[in-house]
């Protein structure tokens, strides 16, 4: 009898320990363009080396939570929205936008309050200039509309309080591009991340150049690991272990290691 009930035990272990041991697939997508320092490279080939300060945290989480396996795809933005909208994808790394909550399931207290504790990352981003830009920049009242010209490169922005300002805005592809303008006087401000968390930061490479940030920054964004509905639904418990760990973890040295690698 006592052997019988070994036997029937080690049947039972054997039978549910590969269902146990089992993880959820999370398939992430993420844009196919260089978006230094979250993501490097471009096309839809995830890089083994150095893929993006996003990528490593996300592969650190892989490691530190033996239930979850991530999955990485590259897509055109707007499409890793609409496939997280179809489920066809799990999460994508997203700031809050108005709207997205329909399809989108952000890490929120009981009211709907953004936690943002839970965030991957908190980006600041400066106008940067040259000291007369800036000397200028604290005296602008007396000048006329579109007194400056500022090169904003792809993926980034004026929030609505800086498209008020005199500004004559000259759109370039890449940041790169818009730190030309600015070395060569074609245009006399631009934009650049100069703060993660609360780390004074710079990725304007150019070096004997007097191109500063000026602080303090004109906008703060925080980007969340936000999960489709459909998988918030079927994983709520392991979201939220996936957001707790996010809290814990310190993602601004990833950041700042990235950065200064370019430097």
């Amino acid at each position: 009898m006592r052997i019988y009930r070994l036997i029937s035990l080690f049947c039972a272990f054997t039978f549910a320990a590969p269902a146990l041991a089992d993880p959820t697939n999370l398939v992430f997508c993420y844009e196919d363009k260089d978006v230094a320092p979250m993501f490097l490279g471009v096309g839809q080939e995830v890089p083994i080396d150095n893929p993006g300060a996003s990528i490593e945290i996300l592969k650190q989480l892989d490691a530190d939570i033996p239930i979850v396996t991530i999955s990485f795809v590259r897509k055109p933005w707007r499409r890793c929205l609409n496939d997280l909208e179809l489920n066809r994808v799990n999460a994508v790394i997203a700031s809050y936008r108005a709207g997205r909550e329909r399809f989108a399931v952000y890490p929120t207290n009981e009211k709907g309050v953004l936690l943002e504790r839970f965030a991957v990352s908190r980006f600041s981003s400066c106008l940067i200039g040259r000291a007369r830009f800036h000397k200028q920049w604290k005296t602008r009242e007396v000048f006329q509309n579109k007194a400056f010209t500022i090169a904003i490169p792809n993926g980034y922005g004026l929030n609505s309080a800086l498209k008020e300002e005199p500004f004559y805005i000259h759109n370039t592809f890449s940041k790169d591009k818009a730190f030309e303008l600015l070395d060569k006087g074609v245009v006399q401000a631009s934009v650049d991340l100069c703060q993660v968390d609360d780390l004074k930061v710079s990725s304007y490479q150019h070096k004997g150049s007097d191109v500063k940030p000026l602080y303090p920054p004109y906008e703060t964004t925080d980007g969340y690991l936000i999960f489709s509905k459909q998988f918030y639904q079927q994983n709520s418990q392991l979201s939220k272990e996936i957001w707790q760990w996010l809290a814990h973890f310190d993602s601004a040295e990833i950041y700042v290691k990235y950065l200064q690698a370019v430097e």
